[in-house]
């Protein structure tokens, strides 16, 4: 039914829906979340069928830390249409099927910050395993956004089936993002030569509080992301009152390596490789040994940022050496399109790799104040990834579009 032909009260709440929606596009670009999330509520209740609304909600109430809030919106948007589309805003120069997981931001590459709105149509596609592959709009190639977890295995085991046969180039191959959980990527690097990565046991809850692990030692609850639960374990009573916090049934162990430099602070450097060649995002520099970007003091030294700024501008002289052959090594025994390394340099000099992910999130959304040469070098990342993208499309141009 088109909204002329609704009976007039449906047409001005319809109307009314769509214009909330608006306001709180508008309102999210000026960073007024909780006023954005204010009206996309009101769309959604005038109108549940909107689903940029659905969206719109999924997107703010993450930031604003109301992640079932979010996942509920992000479930009605995906009943409302398995295959989401945003079409390039000026001219198309090329379209990507998009697979998908429900789940957070961290479950999915943000293929929305790589790729330029104005020039690439993304039409993200939610993988139901058990279902039919629906169908599909014409696309130039696939680029699989699903991360690896427990959660996500099968979905990836539904895209192998699909990459199979499918008529496009498929980059970020499932099988290969299938490596990057934390036991098998130890098993992939336990022959390396040039870098490590620490082995990490998965076992469950109750033969950790039984046999306990030898100490210092790492613990996180299997699925869990940026920290969430991750603790260093010294003794046996920091062991017990570590159970007595979190209930996950299944842990992550692995031994703590100190990899302090010799200034006392540890650096944790974040590494993207796009078709094998590495490019840096950032740095992060942090008198604790748990280091994340967001809590590292950057903003407050100016010689964390000059020191980061030189790691952006020539990384070649940072990891010169054997850490230039560590990070070749990384690229061969990582053979995916896209994937990044949350790394550091440990007390032997070598390539420490604490994890790998396609869905590490890769951003410009730094203060150009205080982080301007952020947004003089990070380009490069997405530079390189669309130039990569259009050699792929280029490549099998001759087989025309593929839809399923």
């Amino acid at each position: 039914m088109r909204s002329s032909d609704l009976p007039s009260g449906a047409h001005r709440q319809a109307e009314s829906a769509l214009e909330a929606t608006a306001r709180g596009r508008d309102l999210a670009r000026a960073g007024r979340l909780e006023e954005a999330l204010s009206a996309f509520i009101g769309a959604v209740e005038g109108d549940a069928g909107i689903l940029d609304a659905h969206l719109g909600i999924y997107e703010v109430a993450q930031i604003l830390r109301r992640p079932d809030l979010a996942l509920a919106h992000q479930a009605a948007a995906i009943a409302l249409a398995r295959v989401q589309s945003t079409p390039a805003s000026a001219h198309e120069d090329y379209a990507l099927l998009v697979p998908c997981v429900a789940g957070p931001y961290t479950a999915n590459t943000p293929a929305d910050l790589l790729f330029n709105p104005a020039r690439v149509t993304l039409h993200r596609w939610y993988v139901d395993p058990a279902g039919p592959v629906p169908p599909l709009p014409p696309h130039d190639a696939v680029f699989v956004a699903i991360g690896e977890s427990d959660d996500a295995a099968p979905h990836l085991d539904a895209l192998e089936r699909f990459a199979a046969t499918a008529s496009r180039p498929v980059l970020n191959r499932p099988e290969l993002i299938r490596r990057l959980g934390r036991v098998p990527l130890a098993e992939t690097f336990a022959n390396a030569q040039h870098c490590r990565v620490v082995a990490t046991a998965r076992i469950d809850r109750a033969r950790y509080a039984a046999d306990g692990f030898p100490v210092p030692h790492i613990v996180r609850p299997v699925g869990s992301h940026g920290g969430h639960g991750l603790t260093r374990i010294d003794d046996d009573t920091q062991r017990a009152a570590y159970l007595e916090q979190i209930e996950a049934p299944e842990l992550y162990v692995a031994p703590f390596i100190d990899y302090r430099s010799a200034d006392g602070f540890f650096r944790k450097y974040r590494i993207v490789f796009i078709d094998g060649e590495p490019f840096p995002f950032h740095l992060a520099i942090s008198p604790r040994w748990m280091v994340h970007y967001y809590n590292a003091p950057m903003a407050e030294h100016r010689w964390m940022r000059d020191e980061e700024e030189t790691f952006l501008a020539r990384i070649e002289e940072v990891f010169a050496g054997e850490l230039h052959a560590a990070l070749r090594e990384t690229a061969r025994l990582l053979p995916l399109d896209y994937v990044g390394i949350d790394c550091a340099i440990d007390g032997d000099g070598k390539l420490l790799i604490f994890e790998a992910d396609n869905a590490l999130i890769i951003h410009l959304l730094d203060d150009p104040a205080l982080f301007g040469y952020k947004h003089a070098y990070v380009p490069r990342i997405l530079t390189a990834l669309d130039a990569h993208v259009r050699r792929t499309v280029s490549l099998s141009s001759s087989k025309g579009r593929g839809a399923a």
